[in-house]
């Protein structure tokens, strides 16, 4: 076992405070000006660890860094070069690279029905949901690992991995995540990285606006399973959308110690969702 920052098990076992504690901690979030990556910066900033949030919004992300108090850079994530270039630089300012959340991805203006779907549009969601994940893991393992201290990678994937409702792109793009993620769990658990996926449900992004609750969600449009969609969101067992925090709570916990023992998973933070 690998004596580094994630690697203290045994006797000394502190506190259930101490498990959830990132103080000292190292996270780089990105696509985190806004929604569910900001909520995932908050949460982690929250819980101790030092964050620096990134965006092809370099403004956005420069906005959530100063209201959260934490550091920003500018990152197109399907520029392999410039995510190199990034990873080092958290590592390099911040002082080390602990935990990576892969947070940036295009969602609903690249669905619809798949003979509309263009090259363009197909190609462009992909490079950023599934390119930039694998550029973003190359780069974020190949600090962790020259670290020797151990790490947490997280992936967003989606509920829509498993149950498709917006179309072959994202659907699809999500459930490669998926599987990005096992595999990596099963290549970088030697050392003492683990890999997980956290797949949001419904997740109210709208700034300014709170999460809709009861039958008051508008309906989907412009999606080949929208009925599909505005049923199971009209039933959802938790009675609302999430709030972009509430996804961020779940992401403290795989970045802690509360998952020393976790990785390859697929965790669906959805509200019920997948059991209907």
């Amino acid at each position: 076992m690998i004596d580094g920052q994630f690697a203290d098990k045994g006797s000394n076992m502190g506190t259930a405070a101490d498990w959830i504690d990132l103080s000292g901690k190292v996270a780089h979030v990105t696509g985190g000006a806004k929604g569910i990556g900001r909520g995932i910066a908050q949460a982690l900033s929250m819980a101790g660890a030092e964050v620096m949030v990134s965006d092809i919004n370099g403004a956005g992300a420069q906005a959530c860094a100063d209201e959260i108090g934490a550091a920003a850079m500018a990152l197109d994530v399907t520029d392999s070069a410039a995510v190199d270039a990034a990873m080092a630089e958290t590592a390099r300012r911040l002082g080390s690279l602990d935990i990576l959340v892969n947070n940036a991805g295009l969602y609903m203006e690249y669905g619809g029905p798949v003979r509309d779907i263009s090259d363009e549009m197909w190609r462009t969601l992909w490079s950023v949901n599934v390119d930039g994940v694998f550029y973003c893991c190359r780069a974020g393992a190949g600090i962790m690992i020259e670290a020797g201290r151990g790490g947490r990678i997280i992936n967003i994937s989606s509920t829509q991995a498993v149950t498709p409702g917006v179309g072959v792109t994202y659907d699809g793009s999500k459930a490669a995540v998926a599987q990005i993620t096992k595999a990596l769990a099963l290549e970088l658990a030697p050392h003492n990285i683990n890999v997980n996926a956290l797949a949001p449900g419904p997740t109210w992004v709208r700034e300014g606006e709170p999460p809709l609750t009861g039958g008051n969600q508008p309906p989907p449009s412009g999606e080949p399973l929208a009925d599909t969609v505005a049923n199971r969101i009209a039933r959802l067992p938790a009675g609302h959308w999430a709030d972009p925090i509430e996804q961020g709570k779940a992401a403290v916990f795989l970045a802690s110690a509360m998952s020393d023992f976790v990785t390859g998973i697929y965790l669906p933070c959805d509200g019920g969702w997948l059991t209907l």
